[in-house]
C-alpha cells in the first residue's frame, strides 16, 4: 500500500479497514455507546476528518476517536504510516469469519497461475492448444471486463500477457509467434484500461503503446486502430485534447470500417468539446454516426467484444458525454437515455452502465432537474467500492463541481447529493497504488 495515496492516517485506517464509512460510522456511534459517551458521527463529519478538517470535532468526539481508532486525534489527523503485512494493524475488527474466503480464491488462483507459467517455462515446445486458451482467455477478460474489479483484471491480464512472453521465446513458427504478439498486444490493451481505471496515466499511456507496437509487428489494424483510439481518450483525460485529436487523425485512414472508425471518432468529439468546439463536436459525430451504419456484428472489436468492443450503446454513450460538456443539455440526456435503453439489446458491446447513469444525471442538472439528476444516482451507489473505477469517481467530482454552481450551491438537496460523492469517492479503489505491470 501506498501511504502517499492517503491524506491522513484516519483516512489510511477507514480505506484499510474492514468497513465502508457508513458502517464505520455506526460503529463509532456503537463505541459511543458502550462508553455512555454523547458522540455522533455522520458520513459528512467522517469525510471531513479523512482530509483533515477538524474544525468542528467536540472533545467527546475525539475520545470516542482516540478509544475507537487506538491513537491520539492528533496522529489520526497527521501523516499515513507504513505497516508491514506481515504486522498487520491495531484498530476495529470486522466481525463474523476468522477465515478471508476472497483471500483464500485470490491465493488458489495466484498459485494456479504460477503453476501454468513455469509450466510453459520449462516445456521444450509451444504447445497450440496453450496457444488456444490464451486467445480464450483475453477474450473472455474483456467481456467480463466491467463486472471484476480492476485489480483483480490486472492480475489477470498481467498473467496472459506473461505467458505468452514465455511462449514467444520457445516458437519460431510464424503462425504462432503471430498469435502470440495478438494476445500479448490485447493483454498489454486490457492493462492500459485498467491503469486508466486506476488513474495510473503514465502506465495507461504505456500499455496502449505497446499494445499498438505489438499490432504494427503483425499488421494487426484492429488492434492497432483500437489502441490509438485509447491513446487518444488518456490523453483528452490527462488534459491533453489537443494531442488526442493529433493522435485520431493520423489513425483514421488505416483503421478498418466501422465499429472502430466509428469509436475514434467519437473520442475525437469528445476531444473537441474538451476545448469548446461545438461545431467540430457536431462534425465528429455525425461521422461517427455514419460509421455506425457498417458495425460489424462479429469479432473481437466488433459489438460482442466486451471492453474492445463499440456497440450501439457505448455509441451513444459517448456521443452524450461529448454533447454534454459543450452544454447541450437535452440533446446530451436524449443520447445518454437511448445508450441506458440499448444495453439489454448490445451486452457485449462495452457500456459500463454506471457511466452512462452519472452523465446522465450530470446532464439532467445542466437542464435544470436537480430531483431527475438525483434519481439518475439511485443505482450508483450501490456500486462496490473495489468497482469504483475512475471512469465513476471523474465523473462523479464534475458532477459535484456542477453541484456547487450558482443556481444549487445554497439547495439542501444539493449539497447533501456533493455529501455523498465526497464519501463515494473517499471510499474507491482508485487510491489505492499500483502494482507494477
Amino acid at each position: 500500500m501506498a501511504t502517499a495515496q492517503y491524506r491522513t492516517l484516519l483516512e489510511q485506517l477507514v480505506h484499510e479497514g474492514p468497513w465502508t464509512v457508513d458502517e464505520t460510522c455506526r460503529e463509532f456511534e456503537t463505541k459511543a455507546q458502550r462508553m455512555q459517551e454523547s458522540a455522533t458521527l455522520s458520513p459528512r463529519q467522517l469525510a471531513r476528518w479523512m482530509r483533515g478538517d477538524v474544525a468542528q470535532a467536540r472533545p467527546v468526539a475525539r475520545r470516542v476517536a482516540e478509544a475507537f481508532w487506538g491513537d491520539r486525534f492528533e496522529v489520526l489527523l497527521g501523516a499515513p504510516q507504513v505497516v508491514p503485512e506481515s504486522e498487520g494493524r491495531s484498530g476495529p475488527a470486522a466481525p463474523g469469519l476468522s477465515v478471508d474466503v476472497k483471500s483464500l480464491e485470490a491465493a488458489a488462483v495466484m498459485a494456479a497461475h504460477e503453476s501454468f507459467e513455469h509450466a510453459a517455462r520449462i516445456a521444450g515446445t509451444v504447445d497450440s492448444t496453450d496457444i488456444s486458451w490464451l486467445q480464450e482467455s483475453v477474450l473472455e477478460l474483456a467481456r467480463e471486463y466491467q463486472d471484476r474489479p480492476p485489480l483483480q483484471l490486472l492480475t489477470e491480464a498481467r498473467h496472459i500477457r506473461n505467458v505468452a512472453y514465455l511462449l514467444l521465446d520457445k516458437t519460431r513458427r510464424p503462425a504462432q509467434t503471430a498469435q502470440l504478439y495478438q494476445v500479448a498486444g490485447q493483454a498489454c490493451g486490457l492493462l492500459s484500461v485498467v491503469s486508466f481505471d486506476l488513474a495510473r496515466w503514465d502506465a495507461a499511456e504505456e500499455q496502449a503503446r505497446s499494445a499498438r507496437t505489438y499490432a504494427e509487428l503483425i499488421g494487426d489494424a484492429d488492434l492497432e486502430a483500437w489502441s490509438r483510439g485509447t491513446q487518444a481518450l488518456i490523453a483528452n483525460w490527462r488534459g491533453q485534447s489537443r494531442r488526442a485529436i493529433d493522435l485520431i487523425a493520423s489513425s483514421i485512414e488505416a483503421a478498418p470500417a466501422g465499429a472502430l472508425t466509428a469509436r475514434l471518432r467519437a473520442i475525437e468529439a469528445r476531444a473537441w468539446a474538451e476545448l469548446g468546439r461545438p461545431n467540430q463536436v457536431k462534425e465528429a459525430l455525425l461521422l461517427a454516426d455514419l460509421e455506425m451504419d457498417q458495425i460489424r456484428e462479429d469479432g473481437l472489436y466488433g459489438a460482442t467484444g466486451g471492453e474492445f468492443g463499440w456497440g450501439p450503446s457505448r455509441h451513444a454513450a459517448c456521443a452524450g458525454t461529448a454533447l454534454l460538456k459543450v452544454g447541450h443539455g437535452e440533446t446530451a440526456v436524449t443520447r445518454i437515455s437511448d445508450a441506458i435503453g440499448l444495453v439489454a439489446e448490445d451486452p457485449f458491446g462495452g457500456l459500463a452502465p454506471a457511466r452512462a447513469q452519472i452523465d446522465l444525471a450530470t446532464a439532467e442538472l445542466l437542464a435544470g432537474r436537480l430531483d431527475a439528476s438525483a434519481d439518475a444516482l439511485e443505482t450508483v451507489w450501490t456500486i462496490p467500492a473495489p468497482n469504483r473505477r475512475q471512469g465513476l469517481t471523474g465523473r462523479m467530482d464534475q458532477l459535484a463541481r456542477q453541484l456547487t454552481g450558482r443556481d444549487w450551491r445554497e439547495t439542501a438537496q444539493a449539497i447533501e447529493l456533493r455529501d455523498q460523492i465526497e464519501v463515494f469517492n473517499a471510499e474507491a479503489v482508485s487510491r489505492l497504488a499500483l502494482p507494477s505491470a
